[in-house]
């Protein structure tokens, strides 16, 4: 998951989060502002350099980080900040609502169905941020294995933090 928090000059702040296990891929986004002028700069005229994007109905981390960039060079914003989590994390369980033996466990069965091991999960989460790394070590169809995995996690956190109906 993505997490990224601005501030404006104002005093408002807002929170963008992305669920996606890599830069380049699409996922949900969760929003929440405490300033409409800052809601409404933060999602009019999105665009990166792929163009404009809906922000509210799921994009790409870079995507984002491009359009938030743009903002603070142009002087909207005062502070950027992006904070990565990864089911790899100490405190991830508690991040998204499971308990320590719960996430274990539907790791462990992830990665059994999945055919991953820990450390292909962690090198891949080491390298994700470099392009030029990820298109030399992998090739596109474990790529899209990757990515699927990621996938199937955000849509369990997903699950797990809905309430049910």
């Amino acid at each position: 998951m993505f997490i990224f928090k601005v501030k404006d000059h104002d005093g408002g702040h807002a929170e963008i989060r992305i669920q996606a296990l890599d830069w380049s891929q699409q996922g949900e986004v969760d929003f929440s502002c405490n300033r409409d002028h800052l809601a409404v700069l933060l999602l009019s005229g999105c665009r990166s350099g792929a163009g404009f994007f809906e922000m509210l109905a799921g994009t790409k981390p870079m995507y984002v980080e491009q359009w938030l960039e743009y903002l603070h060079e142009a002087g909207s914003l005062a502070e950027v900040d992006v904070d990565i989590k990864t089911p790899m994390d100490v405190d991830y369980a508690e991040f998204c609502g499971f308990s320590d033996e719960q996430l274990k466990k539907l790791l462990d069965l992830v990665y059994r169905v999945g055919g991953f091991n820990r450390l292909q999960i962690m090198r891949y989460l080491k390298h994700r941020s470099n392009p030029s790394t990820m298109s030399t070590r992998y090739n596109a169809e474990e790529l899209l294995r990757y990515r699927q995995l990621g996938e199937l996690i955000n849509y369990l956190v997903k699950l797990k933090t809905q309430p049910v109906g």
